[in-house]
C-alpha cells in the first residue's frame, strides 16, 4: 500500500461524550490521503463500542491500559506510516482543512504549525511564535503537523504528565536539524473547557521550567524570563496582584501583537 501523507491521531480514555463528534470531523475530509489511528486507554464508559461502530474508517485501533496519554502518542506514533503526524483530542474538532495544509507539508524537516479556534476565550489561538513566545506559552498540539522525523529522533517524556507536548516542542526549537514554520490556516475547535491540561498542573513541568528554557533558547531569552518572572513574584509578595496580572496579560498582549497581524491590541 502507498505510504499515507498525513496520519490524524487521536488518543482516548473515557471520551464518549465527544469523541463522535471527533471522529465525524476526520471522517469528513475532503482529503483522501491519510489514515485515521485511534489509541484507547482501556475506557470504562462506551468509547470502545463507538470505536466498533467506526472501525471500518480507522487504519488501527487498539483498547489497553497505558501510563498516559503521552505513553499512548508514544505508542502511537509507532503505528502510524505517514510521513507527517498530528494529533487531534478526543474532545476537539478538525475543520475540513487537511487538503488545503497537504499543499504547504513540502520540507521533511520542518515542523508546520498554525491556529486553533478556542470556543469558550471565544477568539483563535496563538499566531507566529518566536522563541520568546514560546518560552512563555505553547504552541497548541492541534495546530501542529510533525514531520515523521521528529518521532525518529524524540519520544515524549512522560516525566511531564501533562506538558510533555511542551517541553518536546522546546527541544524542537534547540534542534538545528529542524525549524518551525507559521501557516496561516486555523486547523481546529481546541477545547479549552474541562480538557486535561486546563484542569490540573503539571508540578515536574513548572520546576523545571526554568531550566528548560536555559538549555533549549537563547540566553537573552532566559534573562528576559527570569527578569520578568522577580518582577511580577514580587509584586505579588507586595500584595500587589492586579498589578501583577495586568503586567502579566500587558506582556502577553505585545507578544502576540508582534507576531499576529491581526491580533486587536485591546483583547486579552
Amino acid at each position: 500500500m502507498k505510504q499515507p501523507l498525513i496520519s490524524v491521531i487521536t488518543v482516548v480514555f473515557n471520551g464518549a461524550d465527544t469523541i463522535e463528534n471527533t471522529f465525524a470531523s476526520v471522517f469528513s475530509q475532503d482529503f483522501d490521503d491519510f489514515e485515521y489511528i485511534v489509541v484507547d486507554g482501556g475506557s470504562k464508559d462506551d468509547t470502545v463500542d463507538i470505536i466498533k461502530r467506526n472501525e471500518s474508517n480507522l487504519a488501527y485501533w487498539v483498547s489497553e491500559t497505558d501510563k498516559g496519554v503521552y505513553d499512548a502518542m508514544n505508542k502511537a506514533v509507532h503505528l502510524a506510516k505517514g510521513k507527517w503526524i498530528y494529533f487531534l483530542g478526543a474532545d476537539d474538532v478538525l475543520y475540513n482543512i487537511l487538503a488545503k495544509m497537504a499543499s504547504y507539508l513540502v520540507d521533511e524537516t520542518t515542523i508546520y504549525y498554525g491556529d486553533v479556534f478556542r470556543p469558550f476565550a471565544k477568539r483563535r489561538y496563538d499566531g507566529q511564535f518566536s522563541a520568546l513566545k514560546l518560552s512563555f506559552r505553547n504552541i497548541c498540539h492541534q495546530s501542529i503537523f510533525y514531520p515523521r522525523y521528529v518521532f525518529e529522533k524524540y519520544s515524549y517524556d512522560l516525566n511531564y504528565p501533562l506538558f510533555s507536548d511542551y517541553e518536546l516542542n522546546m527541544r524542537c526549537y534547540a534542534d538545528r536539524d529542524l525549524r518551525f514554520e507559521y501557516v496561516p490556516l486555523t486547523i481546529a475547535i481546541y477545547n479549552d473547557v474541562g480538557g486535561l491540561s486546563q484542569s490540573k498542573d503539571d508540578a515536574s513541568f513548572i520546576t523545571n521550567k526554568m531550566s528548560l528554557i536555559k538549555r533549549y533558547f537563547p540566553y537573552y531569552v532566559f534573562y528576559i524570563v527570569s527578569v520578568r518572572f522577580v518582577l511580577i513574584q514580587t509584586l505579588v509578595f507586595f500584595k500587589i496582584d492586579k498589578l501583577a496580572m495586568s503586567m502579566h496579560h500587558y506582556y502577553l498582549r505585545v507578544l502576540r501583537r508582534r507576531t499576529d497581524p491581526s491580533f486587536q491590541g485591546n483583547k486579552k
